[in-house]
């Protein structure tokens, strides 16, 4: 069977900025509302599919009337946070739409797609379709399709590894609860689960009393891209004095750091934190300390975690533009609720939103390593008990500008035991050959001998 191959991906969503309802769509739709949408679609998000190049001048089509009838509203791969803008007698009534040629256009790449996920509501594969290509945590407020997933299909994406896949479905939302496995290999065309009802994983086979109730869907078998292979920065805390480009932030103490035979160590006491409530000003706090940098453009950032018996670990990487605008890719300790999990959260307007996790096999790792992936305002994370075969964690979009600052951070969240996380190095990458500026025009890779001065020349360059 071939790869699926869209031209387009389109994301609609039935709020302004991306909020409410939301699916992903690969195919025309000629019935918006039955698949979900009865209110209409307010904002959207249209990327390249891995097809695009087959038909570059591919568009989304929104049209007012069922079965692609009606005024119509054509996009271009892009993000578009509220239709009305883009045109006056727009009413946000969409009731279909179609993916037809137009004129050339520029957007956003999607990134890779190891599976395509595809949701029924009832068995068989009838009723409403969802179309999942990345972690969804909670597939109610995402997909409209609460604890109604009675059918599921699996096909090999386009960027299909070597080493196979899975998709997990959970029980519970946030990835939680007992999970169905799905694997796929090279030797599977497809799988496909006509009842869930019918199913339960088992020692690798199928059995039964799995039921329907699944509320959130996670796809591991990812791999980090490899499009970043120049290191412009490597610190592996071995001086007794703070690299330069580093900022030490701890807005109200209770952490300190320390750098001591190779490591990072951050000790931070009960209640620091670094999210805003929920509701937002009502038990939270951005009191954690972190130690950041300065970065332009395009990058990846990479570090190691030894993982103790006792898991008192809590922290990771940071991605920051300011208190409404940022991404965490961490560890969590033990004694917290997500109980030793690895997850990427992204905090955007004071909310707060779960991307993506690591799977359970990575909580008792000696070793962690936590990897995150910037191009634009596309933010991925990856985790790895070895470095070389990563985990997909999740893929979100949060604009953030430049300058923004990145690096290391430690939680003690509530109440809980103080944390202890060391941090084994520190890497910055670029794509080969742009050691930029801002992420622009282009400068020799680094010699595969640097001193540490050439180094921070080329680093502080970077970060301009």
């Amino acid at each position: 069977m071939a790869a699926i191959n869209p031209r387009l991906i389109v994301e609609l969503f039935e709020m302004p900025n991306f909020g409410g309802r939301a699916g992903f769509f690969i195919n025309p739709d000629p019935d918006l509302p039955r698949s979900g949408f009865p209110n209409g679609v307010r904002s959207a998000r249209v990327f390249k599919g891995p097809g695009f190049n087959r038909g570059p001048n591919y568009r989304l089509v929104l049209h007012e009337g069922r079965q692609f009838r009606g005024r119509k509203l054509v996009l271009p791969p892009g993000y578009y946070s509220y239709l009305r803008e883009i045109s006056s007698d727009y009413s946000g009534d969409i009731r279909s739409f179609n993916i037809a040629p137009d004129y050339q256009a520029s957007g956003p790449d999607w990134g890779t797609i190891p599976l395509v996920v595809e949701l029924f509501n009832d068995p068989g594969f009838q009723g409403r379709r969802a179309v999942v290509l990345r972690d969804v945590a909670n597939t109610h407020t995402t997909l409209g399709m609460a604890d109604t997933i009675s059918s599921v299909r699996v096909t090999k994406g386009p960027d299909f590894p070597a080493q196979g896949a899975k998709v997990r479905l959970y029980e519970h939302i946030d990835f939680g609860g007992p999970h169905l496995e799905i694997p796929m290999t090279t030797a599977h065309l497809k799988q496909e689960l006509p009842e869930l009802r019918m199913m339960q994983m088992v020692g690798g086979q199928y059995a039964s009393t799995f039921g329907d109730a699944v509320s959130s869907v996670q796809i591991e078998g990812w791999a980090s891209s490899g499009e970043y292979s120049s290191m412009l920065f490597d610190d592996e805390f071995g001086n007794t004095t703070m690299d330069p480009a580093w900022r030490w932030v701890a807005p109200a103490g209770g952490g300190e750091w320390r750098e001591s035979q190779g490591y990072l160590q951050m000790d931070v006491q009960p209640g620091r934190d670094l999210w805003h409530g929920n509701p937002p000003g009502r038990g939270g706090n951005m009191d954690a300390p972190r130690l950041v940098m300065d970065l332009r453009g395009d990058f990846a950032v990479e570090t190691r975690i030894p993982v103790t018996p006792q898991l008192k670990e809590h922290g990771g990487i940071l991605v920051w533009r300011h208190p409404g605008r940022f991404v965490r890719l961490e560890k969590t300790s033990g004694p917290h609720g997500f109980r030793g999990a690895v997850r990427f959260e992204r905090h955007v307007d004071r909310v707060f939103s779960l991307v993506g996790r690591g799977p359970d096999a990575l909580i008792n790792v000696r070793h962690l390593y936590l990897r995150l992936e910037r191009r634009g305002s596309q933010f991925t994370g990856f985790a790895s008990q070895d470095g070389h075969t990563w985990t997909n964690c999740g893929t979100t979009n949060v604009g953030m500008g430049d300058p923004v600052q990145v690096g290391l951070h430690a939680l003690c969240p509530g109440s809980i035991p103080a944390t202890q996380t060391r941090f084994d190095y520190f890497r910055v990458y670029a794509r080969h050959g742009e050691g930029a500026v801002g992420g622009r025009g282009r400068a020799p890779a680094p010699p595969p001998q640097m001193s540490d001065s050439q180094r921070l020349q080329m680093m502080r360059r970077f970060m301009r």
